[in-house]
């Protein structure tokens, strides 16, 4: 069993990712060619259903990409039928305590480590891959959101839960829950975040950050990647697709106002 976000982050590597909502095979997989290390498929906040997520998986395989789905909550149900169509982790939204931490993870690992049910179906190649059963446990990744105050204050404790690998920053809903909307350079809202990547730290848990790269350049990076987060989670199909719309028509417009003038 391969996942090479996996590899990656306990490498110390830093990994880039993107979150898809449209459900369209075609579109994870070409986000998959682009090079993406992951491509977060969106359960959460789009009306995805389990066989178009399957449909993306397969998208997927054709690449290097671990696909990852961000599930609508903490459900280990949910989190099963995911990991048994051959996601290679979940990304888990409001995660608040350790106890709920604790909830995730064991839901992504087979006993003794957890509580996940055998039946990986696609998962382990339809039951082909024998190997399956006992490369899962080491492989699959659990990802969690941190997104309120509860979150930021339990930190320590969430992030000290075995199996959880790493997290992201919820910047929309941190910044409702401390109240203060969409105000992310507020020192309430930067005290939160700095606590959050402390913890980290503190944990050996590889830092994830939220960034938003449209428009885009090489020191879109910059700041974060010094600042020691390893994994980066950017815009997505949505966000890109418009961008990139957008983009040809102001050129478009750029070269009919110049050969006018």
């Amino acid at each position: 069993m391969k996942n090479r976000l996996k590899q990656r982050l306990d490498a110390g590597d830093v990994v880039i990712g993107a979150q898809n909502r449209f459900g369209v095979p075609s579109i994870a997989e070409l986000f998959g060619k682009a090079g993406f290390d992951y491509v977060v498929l969106d359960t959460e906040h789009a009306p995805q259903t389990p066989s178009g997520v399957q449909a993306q998986l397969q998208g997927l395989a054709s690449t290097d990409t671990t696909p990852i789905v961000r599930v609508p909550n903490n459900d280990p149900d949910l989190i099963r039928l995911y990991l048994d169509m051959g996601a290679g982790g979940v990304l888990v939204p409001f995660v608040n305590s350790a106890e709920e931490a604790s909830r995730a993870a064991e839901a992504c690992r087979y006993p003794p480590r957890g509580t996940r049910g055998y039946g990986p179906a696609r998962a382990s190649g339809f039951g082909f891959d024998t190997d399956y059963f006992d490369q899962a446990n080491d492989n699959v990744v659990c990802l969690v959101i941190i997104e309120t105050a509860q979150a930021v204050a339990n930190i320590d404790e969430i992030l000290a839960v075995p199996g959880i690998d790493s997290y992201i920053v919820g910047p929309f809903d941190l910044s409702i829950s401390l109240g203060i909307p969409r105000e992310f350079e507020h020192p309430r809202f930067q005290e939160a975040v700095a606590t959050v990547l402390a913890a980290a730290r503190k944990a050996g848990k590889p830092p994830g950050t939220d960034v938003d790269a449209i428009p885009c350049t090489a020191e879109t990076f910059d700041g974060p990647i010094q600042e020691g987060y390893k994994l980066l989670m950017v815009d997505g199909d949505e966000w890109m697709l418009h961008a990139a719309c957008k983009n040809v028509v102001r050129c478009c417009d750029q070269s009919k106002g110049s050969l006018k003038s």
